[in-house]
């Protein structure tokens, strides 16, 4: 699949360090001040990435839960918005329901890979034919620096085009 302009766009924006930065003071300062990253952004996967530090930690020397979270819900909330950029519809989108299971204690950085796109972009095009909200569960890994994974969290999304 080819990516639209708007699409192209988006990806520019979310990618460049400048400009992500200056969306995270604006629209997420809790995001921009844990430090959260994205790495990569296509139609099937994003990554992101935060670093264990002072701002995020928790008693027990290693990341605090809720930054991870926030960094796993950004993997899958950037494919849903990059998949919603495709229409010209406006398309209400919220998370309804979350969970997470830990493995490993959270130390150094944790990247979040979120494989999900084509259940995105399946479930916002039925969206758009039947004009019915939807429900996509996506799910991100958490893997520290050696490869291991630390935490796992799913999201249900739900997506529903507004009536004008």
């Amino acid at each position: 699949m080819s990516l639209t302009p708007k699409q192209i766009k988006m990806q520019g924006q979310m990618l460049s360090p400048f400009k992500f930065g200056l969306f995270k003071i604006l629209k997420l300062p809790l995001a921009f001040l844990t430090g959260i990253k994205i790495k990569e952004l296509t139609e099937v996967s994003a990554v992101t990435s935060v670093q264990y530090k002072y701002l995020n930690t928790n008693p027990f020397d290693s990341l605090y839960f809720a930054v991870l979270a926030m960094s796993a819900e950004l993997s899958t909330g950037m494919l849903a918005i990059f998949s919603i950029a495709k229409y010209d519809q406006s398309i209400a989108v919220l998370v309804v329901e979350s969970s997470g299971k830990f493995h490993k204690k959270a130390i150094g950085k944790i990247d979040f890979i979120c494989e999900d796109g084509e259940l995105f972009q399946a479930g916002i095009e039925k969206c758009v034919q039947e004009s019915k909200s939807k429900l996509v569960k996506a799910k991100s890994k958490g893997f520290n620096q050696q490869n291991e994974l630390v935490c796992e969290y799913e999201f249900t999304w739900s997506f529903k085009v507004r009536s004008i």
